[in-house]
């Protein structure tokens, strides 16, 4: 049945509100966040008055793009360092009157930061979660098995989501790895959901287990309808034709799902599949030159930078995601005007090789199509410096590895080919063999740390 125009979007209004008036609204909450900042939270009191900005200097988009700092992590660590204050100074409302939740990140690229949220804030959420949701083609009556990570905040967003949507949930924990697996299978095989929604990391693990188990993974997977992944990881166009492999479930089916948890920014692509589609009324986002912060033209290459546009407990001002992509702000062809970002990596996950960036996303789209090649796979930095060899450390598939060494030889010549650096390659027993940070693999792994 062809889905009308109307049971497309969640919310049509905004969804496809000109980008005229989205800019207005945007610099209408703008200026309405920072005014609230500025006079509820000791960081960006004293933030503002070092770089000597006012919320009055602030009249333009173009204004907070240029005048107003870019927020890192390593400044909460600073001023929690400084003061003892768990939250760094962005807490702006009683924490024991109005606080709701309090949540931590996952600490990927460090020691996680701490934000809180009232009940105004995670409805807010809520409403992002659901027009996502509603994008991607969940459903009312639909079932869906989600492997969540209990303590991960994104978890209760997404569950008020469902509620509602009405889409009923099959939640189970994540961890521990493998172990949990072949309860995963047995639930996927009776309860025969419609989603499935979960990180790549768990989805191979059921793979694993299935196989061991002797279940045809592609019937396991057969009342499946649509794919819900990434979590955290990049899906790129190797993982999708991983995933289709192993469960017939087509590419254009298979969703990318992400987000920041620190200001509560998730993103999700739609049928085109042309970049992950934001909320632009909650969050005005822009990307920004890594080496001098100036504000990037629609499509090009630098540091995802976000600002939630509704936060009361922890405001969030021009977050520096760390992460490498561009945004664009040109209509999607699914209709919706809100802008779209593309992913290419955290820049703390780039290795540094002979001066040239390479990221996880560029390893796998090199070597994608070898038989036997798997997403897990971790970069090792063992020079300050720029390195002349590119050393990893992979985990394979290994009914279709019959070779190592073949195999070793041929990701050596992909990479000379495609990167002209020379490799190292290590190939381990398992994923569980690879570093991890919560449920993401390390993709480059700082080896002048443990020295």
């Amino acid at each position: 049945m062809v889905e009308s125009e109307l049971d497309k979007f969640w919310n049509k209004k905004i969804e496809t509100m000109p980008r005229e008036e989205i800019e207005e609204l945007q610099l209408k909450k703008i200026k309405a966040e920072i005014n609230y900042a500025y006079h509820n939270t000791p960081f960006y009191k004293k933030s503002f008055k070092e770089a000597g900005v006012t919320p009055e200097d602030i009249k333009t988009i173009s204004d907070f793009d240029t005048k107003v700092p870019i927020l890192y992590k390593d400044d909460l660590r600073a001023e929690r360092s400084r003061t003892g204050d768990p939250f760094g100074g962005l807490l702006s409302v009683p924490l024991n009157e109005r606080v709701k939740v309090i949540n931590a990140s996952t600490g990927t690229t460090g020691v996680p930061s701490v934000f809180a949220y009232t009940n105004d804030d995670w409805m807010m959420a809520a409403e992002q979660e659901t027009r996502l949701k509603w994008m991607r083609g969940w459903r009312p009556k639909d079932i869906v098995f989600a492997t969540g990570i209990r303590w991960h905040g994104y978890v209760v967003i997404s569950a008020t989501g469902l509620d509602i949507v009405n889409i009923t949930g099959i939640s189970d924990c994540m961890y521990p790895l493998p172990h949990i697996a072949k309860r995963h299978v047995i639930e996927m095989k009776y309860m025969k959901p419609q989603i499935f929604a979960g990180p790549m990391l768990t989805m191979s693990a059921i793979f694993e287990a299935a196989k061991k188990m002797g279940e045809d993974i592609k019937k396991l997977f057969s009342s499946v309808r649509l794919i819900d992944t990434g979590y955290g990881e990049i899906v790129t166009k190797t993982v999708k034709r991983r995933i289709e492999a192993e469960t017939g479930v087509p590419p254009e089916r298979i969703f990318d799902f992400g987000g920041v948890a620190d200001p509560l920014w998730y993103f999700g692509d739609c049928e085109e599949h042309e970049g992950n589609h934001q909320c632009d009324d909650l969050f005005y986002t822009k990307a920004f030159d890594l080496e001098t912060h100036e504000p990037l033209a629609s499509g090009e290459r630098g540091e995802i930078v976000v600002t939630n546009l509704f936060a009361e407990a922890t405001p969030m001002l021009k977050w520096g995601t760390e992460d490498t992509g561009a945004v664009f702000t040109e209509k999607c062809g699914c209709g919706r005007t809100h802008v779209r970002s593309i992913i290419l990596g955290r820049e703390a996950f780039a290795a540094n090789i002979k001066g040239m960036r390479v990221f996880p996303a560029d390893i796998e789209n090199i070597l994608g199509d070898i038989p036997g090649f798997t997403e897990w796979f971790t970069m090792l930095k063992y020079s300050k410096g720029p390195m002349d060899t590119l050393k990893l450390k992979m985990a394979t598939d290994k009914d279709k590895v019959k070779d190592p060494e073949e195999y070793k030889r041929e990701v050596k010549r992909r990479l000379k080919e495609k990167l002209d650096v020379e490799s190292e390659i290590e190939i381990v027993e398992s994923v569980s063999d690879l570093p991890f940070v919560g449920h993401k693999v390390v993709k480059l792994l700082d080896m002048t740390k443990q020295a």
